[in-house]
């Protein structure tokens, strides 16, 4: 009953955020701090990624054609958003199939609030871009070529990604790598998808040859939506990393990953899987390597694999490449744990190692105690709903107000 009451409430908050939402978008000139449209998105902001402002203090520019390119297109409106600060938004419901890959530059924001916008095939490309927001989005892969659903690398920093569907990629979901820092990934649904989040990557000829580069990454995930996935929800490496607050729900291979000094934080986290379910993954899945693959026999034993054991995933790499490269560092991650919650037939793989490494992220946030009833909150908030989700009645964190 309390469910049912919090579900209805939770509805009718977003009808009524969405009626204002429409209101505002009508009254506001410009995306400025005196916009409510604008305001209710921006005190949504935790963690790494906080400091991301989009466009803010720009224009607002409207998709009107669902064509991949052309004008009125959303391809164009990124191209047009290089002249400066951009507030992307949609005249009306979307769904667009993509020839190629969008690239999203800096100080930008797509907000598809209020709409229900589809990007198909393809995803966003956040390539050494600065200052940008994706929020109220689906990415549909279908499984038809090797691209991500966001990919933010090469540099790139203060990314929020909020409230995103992302599905069917035979690449990733999504990526934060190749230097880039100060990421926030938030309320998002990865679903019915192989290798869905890596955070950092290595090369296969010296593990930690980008290293300096790539250790400077820090990334926050806060209640996401892991569903129907196979592995890599996510895999870290090499930065700092605080998962707090996210669901994941019936993997097939593996759950979460952490190796080579990365340092995560991952607390109040629900993992959730059934030894005995229907797979329901395609017959094979195409993978960047070109191997068509399959899950399906993993299931039986995939709720005693939260996690893989710390650093298992780069175990083998790492002792046949030390005696090459003389590794002093350490294949494993540096962890700590804290009211993490294994519901039905899933059971605690990860543990405290050097602890005191995986630092107390530097900011407020939301964080919620780890129950059955959180995990239907995100059941029913994430991914790419209908608006703002409710801010929490309290805060943690050592960025807290004393």
């Amino acid at each position: 009953m309390k469910l049912a009451m919090n579900a209805m409430l939770g509805l009718l908050a977003l009808a009524l955020w969405q009626g204002g939402a429409v209101a505002a978008n009508a009254s506001c000139a410009s995306p400025d701090e005196q916009c409510p449209f604008v305001a209710s998105l921006l005190q949504q902001r935790e963690g790494y990624g906080a400091r991301a402002t989009g466009g803010l203090g720009g224009k607002f520019i409207d998709v009107t054609s669902d064509q991949d390119a052309g004008p009125g297109t959303l391809r164009a409106a990124l191209a047009q958003a290089k002249k400066g600060p951009t507030w992307i938004r949609f005249a009306s419901d979307m769904t667009i199939v993509l020839d190629s890959q969008l690239r999203v530059p800096s100080n930008i924001t797509i907000d598809g609030r209020g709409k229900r916008i589809t990007l198909i095939d393809d995803g966003l490309g956040v390539y050494g871009s600065q200052n940008v927001i994706l929020t109220h989005l689906t990415i549909d892969g279908r499984l038809t070529r090797l691209t991500q659903a966001v990919n933010v690398a090469n540099g790139s920093r203060d990314v929020w990604v909020d409230h995103m569907d992302l599905s069917r990629m035979s690449d990733r979901l999504l990526n934060v790598k190749n230097g880039s820092t100060d990421v926030t990934i938030s309320w998002t649904k990865f679903h019915n998808s192989n290798k869905v989040m890596l955070l950092n990557n290595i090369t296969s000829k010296n593990l930690f040859q980008n290293y300096e580069r790539d250790s400077i990454a820090r990334v926050t995930l806060h209640h996401n939506y892991f569903f129907n996935t196979v592995q890599r929800n996510p895999r870290g490496q090499f930065g700092t990393f605080h998962l707090f607050n996210n669901l994941l729900e019936n993997w097939d291979f593996y759950g979460m990953s952490f190796s080579l000094e990365a340092k995560a934080f991952v607390e109040g986290n629900i993992f959730s899987n059934a030894t005995q379910r229907k797979c329901v993954e395609p017959e094979f899945s195409p993978t960047v390597e070109g191997i068509k693959v399959n899950y399906c026999h993993y299931i039986p034993i995939a709720s005693k694999r939260s996690a893989l054991e710390n650093g298992e995933s780069d175990r083998g790499a790492y002792e046949k490449l030390k005696a090459q490269h003389g590794y002093t560092r350490d294949y494993k991650a540096f962890l700590r744990l804290k009211d993490n919650l294994y519901l039905g037939d899933a059971k605690p793989v990860l543990e405290d190692y050097r602890p005191e490494s995986a630092p107390t992220p530097p900011y407020c946030y939301g964080y919620e105690k780890a129950t059955p009833e959180l995990a239907e909150k995100i059941r029913q908030f994430a991914g790419n709903t209908a608006g703002d989700t409710p801010l929490p009645a309290s805060r943690t964190g050592s960025g807290c107000p004393a």
